[in-house]
C-alpha cells in the first residue's frame, strides 16, 4: 500500500513541475528556423533581435561592436537555422562594408517594448 501510494505522490509533484519546464523552455532556445524569422533588427547597444509568429527574440551571444542600425547579416550554416555558436558576418548592404564576424548565442524571448525602435 505504501508503494502505491508513494509512486501516486511522485506521479502527483511530476504532474505540477511539466508546466514549468516547459514555459522555462520556450523562453530560451539554442536555435531559430531561418524561414520562420519575419523581421531583423541589430543594435550596437542592444545586440540582434529577430521577430518569428511567437514574438520577437533576442540573441544572448556576446556583445558585437560589427552590429548596427542599417547593417546587414549573412549567416555561415550548413542548415536552414540560426544557431548557438554560429558565425554571422556583418555588412553594409549598399556600400558592401565588411565590419566583421559575431558569434551567436542562445536565443531569448523579449518584450516588443525591449526590442530597439525600426529606422
Amino acid at each position: 500500500m505504501r508503494i502505491i501510494l508513494s509512486a501516486l505522490l511522485v506521479a502527483g509533484l511530476a504532474a505540477t513541475s511539466a508546466p514549468v519546464f516547459a514555459k522555462d523552455a520556450l523562453a530560451s532556445k539554442d536555435c531559430l528556423n531561418n524561414r520562420d524569422i519575419r523581421s531583423k533588427r541589430l543594435s550596437s547597444e542592444a545586440g540582434y533581435f529577430a521577430k518569428t509568429s511567437n514574438g520577437w527574440w533576442r540573441n544572448a551571444g556576446a556583445a558585437c561592436s560589427a552590429y548596427g542600425r542599417d547593417r546587414a547579416l549573412v549567416t555561415r550554416t550548413y542548415n536552414d537555422r540560426q544557431c548557438k555558436g554560429d558565425i554571422v558576418n556583418v555588412f553594409d548592404p549598399f556600400s558592401r562594408i565588411d565590419y566583421g564576424a559575431c558569434v551567436l548565442g542562445a536565443w531569448e524571448k523579449v518584450a516588443d517594448a525591449d526590442v530597439p525602435p525600426a529606422k
